[in-house]
Order: C-alpha cells, then structure tokens, then sequence
C-alpha cells in the first residue's frame, strides 16, 4: 500500500507539473488541452466506476483549464482515501464505455490509471515541444529527489 501511495502522490506531482507549466503559457493550443483534460477525465470515470457512480460521458470530456489544478488535488485526494480505506484486493465490477461488464481489483485498477496518466502526460510533453513550450522535467527520479 504504501508504495502505491508514493506512486499516486507522483502522479499527482507530475500533473502538477504540466498544469502549472500549461496554465502559465497564454495560449496552450487545443490538441494540448484536450489530451491533458483526457488524463484528467479518464481518472475522473476509473474513479466513478470503482465507487458505483457511474460514469461520465466521454473519456474526452473537456475539462476548463482553469479548474485543472482544482480537479487534479480532488482526484488525489479521492484517490489516495480509496487506498487507506479498501483493501487493494478487492474486485470491482464495471462496464466500459461499450457497456461491456468487466472486473478488476482496486490494485490493477489504480495501476491502470497510473500508467494512463504517465502514457498522455508523455504526449503532451511531445506536443509542447511541437508548439515550442517546454515541457517540466517529471522523471519519477526527479519526483524522488525533490
């Protein structure tokens, strides 16, 4: 547990990263702002599905740039309450945005969204050097020794 926890303040971290380098340019392009709300929605609907809340009604649901920072601490707050509280071995029960019914453990669920995250922030940090914004520095290494 307590390396998961580490991992999703990371996560958190990292996200951090991007948002406050995002937020600060004047003008972040849409394909951007679109992959970073994907990362940001897509932890929104894991978190839905593991809570028996549904789901929301796209995983490219756009999300306003000016709540990003607001919806990455809620997503980490909710999401680090769930490890201390729910034993990772516990399975779920979710259908996919197919209405296709799967189940996972809490465990493998929130590796998912772990590596979902890492996978888009990677995009972006492509996409920003595309624009000619540099993209933060958001190795787990530099996470470490921060």
């Amino acid at each position: 547990m307590e390396h998961l926890l580490k991992l999703l303040e990371y996560n958190f971290w990292a996200n951090d990263l991007f948002i406050t380098r995002l937020t600060s340019n004047d003008n972040t392009p849409p394909e951007i702002q679109k992959q970073l709300s994907h990362l940001l929605s897509a932890h929104q609907i894991w978190l839905r599905r593991i809570n028996g809340r549904g789901s929301l009604s796209s995983v490219w649901q756009s999300i306003d740039p000016e709540t990003w920072e607001g919806v990455n601490i809620e997503l980490y707050n909710e999401t680090t309450d769930l490890v201390k509280s729910i034993s990772l071995g516990k399975t779920f029960t979710y259908k996919n945005t197919h209405g296709t019914p799967f189940q996972n453990t809490l465990e493998d669920l929130l590796t998912h969204i772990l590596h979902h995250s890492s996978h888009h922030r990677a995009q972006v940090a492509l996409l920003m050097r595309q624009y000619n914004i540099l993209p933060p520095q958001s190795d787990y290494i530099f996470y470490l020794r921060k």
